[in-house]
């Protein structure tokens, strides 16, 4: 989102640093509301963005609409399975992120290895025999990622006011970018199509795949259900993976 609006003050996890500890404080609870809000409302005000994307905004999002009401947001939102698989497919690739690496960190790669840590709350849902192709990678159980996808998008759609959301499907964003740039209020070529997708995996690990698609569909109805069925109503374990290895077969098999 931050490289669609690059023409603008546009930037991707803004403060990140402070964010981060913000982040960790507002899910461990060692710092109060109250106080996140007071310096996110600072923040911005030197920060002088129009624009910025972040994950972190989200986990934010209470104090966040407090500190800046006048903001306005876009949740860009995709399929549990997707979504889960993109998250697998970059802490393979980025092994200083993996939420159970043993690696030594910098200082914002250890911040963001924590945050996964406390987000995820892999203790909270032990994993099981069909979580196998997951723990073998050091990775938390199926469950912990849908509980997290079901309640970072639950929290922001239930804490911005209707009227100051915007909800984007991923996969329809380059669909979606006239009725964004409208939202937003500019005009539509003030946008760059070409800088919507900074952030694509440089490769793929087609976990899911590997993992059996009962307990795929299962783990999804119970912990996304109403949210998939809203916004993904024709998305189902079947349809996911026969479209992810479609997207890798070649052309002779």
């Amino acid at each position: 989102m931050a490289g669609m609006f690059d023409d603008y003050r546009s930037q991707h996890h803004p403060d990140v640093r402070l964010r981060l500890r913000l982040s960790i404080d507002k899910l461990t609870g060692s710092l109060e509301s109250e106080r996140i809000r007071d310096i996110l409302q600072s923040r911005d005000r030197k920060l002088w963005l129009e624009v910025e994307s972040s994950a972190l905004a989200g986990i934010l999002i209470e104090p966040l609409v407090e500190a800046c009401p006048d903001k306005r947001f876009i949740l860009t939102l995709r399929d549990v399975f997707s979504w889960c698989d993109s998250w697998i497919n970059q802490r393979i690739n980025m092994p200083a992120l993996r939420p159970f690496s043993l690696r030594r960190f910098d200082g914002k790669s250890a911040g963001f290895e924590r945050l996964d840590r406390i987000r995820l709350r892999g203790e909270e849902s032990p994993s099981g025999k069909y979580d196998a192709p997951l723990t073998e990678r050091g990775l938390p159980s199926l469950a912990a990622f849908f509980k997290l996808w079901a309640y970072h998008n639950s929290s922001v759609i239930n804490t911005v006011p209707g009227r100051k959301l915007f909800i984007v499907e991923t996969n329809k964003l380059m669909a979606e970018m006239a009725r964004i740039a409208d939202w937003v209020g500019v005009p539509p070529e003030a946008l760059r199509p070409d800088r919507a997708w900074l952030a694509a995996a440089p490769s793929k690990h087609h976990v899911l795949e590997q993992m059996d698609p009962s307990f795929l569909q299962e783990t999804a109805e119970r912990y996304c259900g109403p949210l998939m069925k809203e916004y993904f109503p024709d998305t189902d374990a079947v349809s996911f993976l026969e479209k992810s290895r479609a997207s890798h077969r070649s052309p002779t098999s």
